[in-house]
């Protein structure tokens, strides 16, 4: 029988000075899930690149409603594995080129990386495998 997949949703202002927030929550539902210490670190810096990727590649539409350019983090935790979606809508986005710096760092972190855009959303996902879950 397979169980349902817990979700953490966390709501902040795009702006560097909150990614605090984010990073310690992902250290958090990442020892939550069994987690080890090494795997914990890399979450949170993989979540923290994801971040800064999404901020730098995205320009907020000033003419949308408050808070429509906020960044969001949704945790879906698995049987086997954690995936973390963050978003953010924005009028204009590039996306990272697969050599830049951040982009790389992410790729050696995470087992799969996803940049997308759905309409005025841009999305970055991480995915991580379990390996000491419980």
């Amino acid at each position: 029988m397979e169980t349902e997949a817990e979700t953490v949703v966390i709501q902040v202002p795009a702006d560097a000075d909150y990614l605090p927030i984010i990073r310690s929550a992902s250290a958090h539902v990442a020892t939550k899930v069994g987690c080890t210490l090494s795997e914990v670190a890399d979450l949170r810096l993989a979540v923290d690149e994801a971040c800064g990727l999404l901020l730098r590649h995205t320009i907020r539409d000033r003419q949308s409603l408050t808070g429509a350019g906020d960044l969001v983090c949704r945790f879906v935790l698995d049987e086997v594995a954690l995936r973390v979606v963050l978003s953010r809508q924005a009028r204009n986005a590039a996306p990272p080129q697969s050599d830049e710096f951040g982009w790389t760092i992410l790729s050696a972190l995470v087992d799969d990386i996803l940049w997308r855009v759905d309409g005025p959303t841009v999305h970055v996902e991480i995915l991580k495998r379990r390996t000491g879950g419980k």
